[in-house]
């Protein structure tokens, strides 16, 4: 690999997923300042040790999504303007530190590092219900879990590690010691004010004037009501990409939470299979609040 070849790229959200990152990057990228690519999320910096590990039920659509080639990924950042904090949002590399964070030093430096992380079992239910929303999860939560080890072993994609990508504490740990500037966001913080984490999140990027918020993407889960209606903004067709370029920003996250919120059933966990979760994320959790200094009592409660 070229040293540096990608030291055009200011900042990589790394994760985790299903923590509010697809919200948090839409709402930054409506500030001029900030260019977040398109897709936010295109796994380059995880596709050279990862291209043989999407075998799971609908992985197939993850890695034909995957940029491949470092030429494809410059492309994604063509239309930043030279001033721009450029940046994008693959949740993957949070989950896969031990052999990205070489690759990101080696391609393109100290880069800022965003890390956003939710209760792990919330997390991981929500995880759950994401893939069943696709249509590639045919268990139950509890027998999920029980198949998740056999399934990683068998190169299923990260999405699948219900409560291996919960253990927050090594992966968080890694990438403060090896970045400089790192910036923690609780999910549940982010839930209760956005208007100020954004702010903050956009200080730690650079970009000091205060922007007022507008409608952003959000990452729904749920089981669909019209599975044609959920396979439209899963699945990628001409049409989708037409109207993609056409909409206005706002226009497009308005509609696509509007009916998503409608289409899809939300899904509820089984309160004794969460604590049991709970418990079992204690240690970990109790490490990482000492470890970047937040208070994580709520995930406690």
């Amino acid at each position: 690999m070229q040293s540096k070849q990608l030291s055009l790229i200011d900042f990589l959200i790394v994760g985790a997923s299903k923590s509010g990152t697809t919200s948090l990057a839409s709402h930054l990228n409506q500030n001029k300042g900030i260019f977040i690519c398109e897709p936010k999320e295109p796994k380059f910096l995880t596709y050279s040790f990862r291209k043989n590990k999407y075998r799971g039920p609908g992985d197939d659509r993850t890695l034909n999504n995957c940029v491949k080639s470092t030429e494809e990924y410059l492309q994604l950042f063509k239309e930043a303007s030279m001033n721009s904090c450029k940046g994008e949002a693959s949740v993957d590399m949070l989950y896969h530190h031990k052999k990205v964070i070489p690759i990101i030093k080696e391609q393109i430096g100290d880069p800022k590092i965003i890390i956003m992380l939710r209760n792990p079992a919330k997390r991981a239910f929500s995880a759950y219900s994401h893939l069943i929303r696709d249509s590639r999860e045919t268990l139950s939560f509890d027998e999920g879990l029980a198949k998740e080890q056999e399934r990683l072993q068998n190169g299923f994609e990260f999405i699948w590690a219900y409560k291996n990508e919960g253990y927050y504490f090594e992966p968080v740990k890694d990438y403060l010691e090896n970045f400089t500037n790192v910036e923690i966001i609780i999910f549940e913080d982010y839930l209760k004010n956005q208007q100020r984490i954004v702010n903050t999140t956009l200080n730690f990027l650079g970009i000091q004037e205060t922007h007022h918020i507008g409608k952003g993407l959000q990452n729904l889960s749920g089981k669909p009501r019209h599975k044609f209606i959920n396979d439209f903004f899963v699945n990628e067709s001409t049409m989708k990409s037409f109207i993609k370029r056409i909409l206005p920003d706002k226009l497009k996250y308005g509609l696509k939470n509007f009916v998503q919120k409608r289409n899809l059933q939300k899904l509820e966990p089984e309160n004794e299979l969460i604590d049991i979760l709970n418990k079992e994320f204690m240690n970990d959790i109790n490490k990482l609040e000492t470890l970047i200094e937040i208070d994580l009592s709520i995930w406690k409660a």
